[in-house]
This record gives C-alpha cells, sequence and structure tokens, in this order.
C-alpha cells in the first residue's frame, strides 16, 4: 500500500508541476511585442489539431480504449523517480527558453515588429529550446503514465511539434537570410551538439 500511495503522489506531482507551468505561460505570454505577420488558420490548424489529441490521449491516459490502454510496464520507484526527474528538468529548460526569449514568443507562428534571431543563452545549444524541454517533460510523463495511450499522445504531440518547428524555421530563414541558415548550420534544431 506504501508503494502505490507513493506512485499516486509522484503522479500528482507531475501533475502540479504542469498545472505550474501553464500558469507560468499564460502569465509571460502577456508580455510580447507586437506581432509583424501572423500564421493563418488553415496553417494553426495543421499542428493543433495533432496537438489536441495528444493532449487529449495523455490527459485522459487512463481511460481505457481496445488496443492502446493497457500498461506498458509494472510501475516502480525508480521509474517514477527517473520520470519526475525528466519532468522537472525538461520543463525547466522550457521555461528558461522562455524566459529568455522574452518578448519575440508567441503561441502562435508570427513575426514580431523588430524581430531578431536569438543565439545566446538555451538558444546557443539547440535552435527550438521551448520544444526541446517539453518534449524531455513529456517523455517522462509518458513514462510515469506507462500506457500506450500515454506514448500514442505524447507521438502526436512530437508531430506537432515537428510541424510548427519546420513552418516557423521556414519563416525565420525567408526573413533573415544568411544570419538564420549560418545559425542552423551552427546549432542543431532540437538536441545539442555532443
Amino acid at each position: 500500500m506504501g508503494v502505490r500511495l507513493f506512485i499516486g503522489l509522484e503522479r500528482a506531482f507531475i501533475g502540479i508541476l504542469w498545472l505550474a507551468w501553464i500558469a507560468y505561460w499564460i502569465a509571460a505570454a502577456r508580455q510580447t511585442a507586437a506581432n509583424r505577420r501572423t500564421e493563418s488558420l488553415l496553417t494553426g490548424a495543421s499542428y493543433r489539431i495533432p496537438l489536441l489529441i495528444g493532449i487529449i490521449l495523455m490527459v485522459y491516459w487512463h481511460v481505457s480504449l481496445p488496443g492502446i490502454g493497457f500498461d506498458l510496464w509494472s510501475l516502480n520507484l525508480f521509474i517514477l523517480g527517473f520520470a519526475v526527474i525528466l519532468t522537472v528538468v525538461g520543463l525547466s529548460f522550457a521555461v528558461w527558453a522562455r524566459h529568455h526569449l522574452g518578448k519575440y514568443w508567441s503561441g502562435r507562428i508570427t513575426l514580431k515588429v523588430d524581430h531578431r534571431v536569438i543565439q545566446t543563452g538555451p538558444y546557443a545549444w539547440v535552435r527550438h529550446p521551448i520544444y526541446s524541454g517539453l518534449i524531455l517533460a513529456l517523455v517522462g510523463t509518458a513514462i510515469s503514465l506507462g500506457t500506450v495511450r500515454a506514448f500514442l499522445g505524447f507521438a502526436f504531440i512530437l508531430v506537432s511539434f515537428l510541424r510548427k518547428l519546420t513552418l516557423e524555421e521556414n519563416w525565420l530563414r525567408s526573413h533573415f537570410g544568411t544570419e538564420y541558415e549560418l545559425y542552423q548550420k551552427r546549432v542543431r534544431a532540437l538536441i545539442p551538439h555532443p
């Protein structure tokens, strides 16, 4: 019974981490620069639909669905501890990147007024550190849930991020030209150079 209680507490802790991240994200969204160019409704839908599907699958991980509702492993303290570490590190990295990006952040694909390419802080390690951090946190969360459904949700979210990342890179390359192309050659998109 003690292990089961601890597993429940660790899962609750991961949920609290995500709620704290959402609260920070909403508060920080108020401090952005004016948009110069914004994505179309269709472009937004192309990455938001898989994102929504992924979120639903991960949030409702415990609802049994034929073929995807079963557990992948028995949870134990080691697995959950590892999952918590991944989630904390991932969310922390995403928050650092969001804070460092400052007024140039947007939840949509945009070019801001007086936009510039940020290449310092976490952006010196990877071009898309917010996505990198969230991917790491989502892997940790999926491990803590331990179901096929949770990992399927993660896959949908990953597809969403990759779609949005590709669109953003096209916009930045067309707007900044050589400056962004050199940045792309020097810094990887999601995983830092060893």
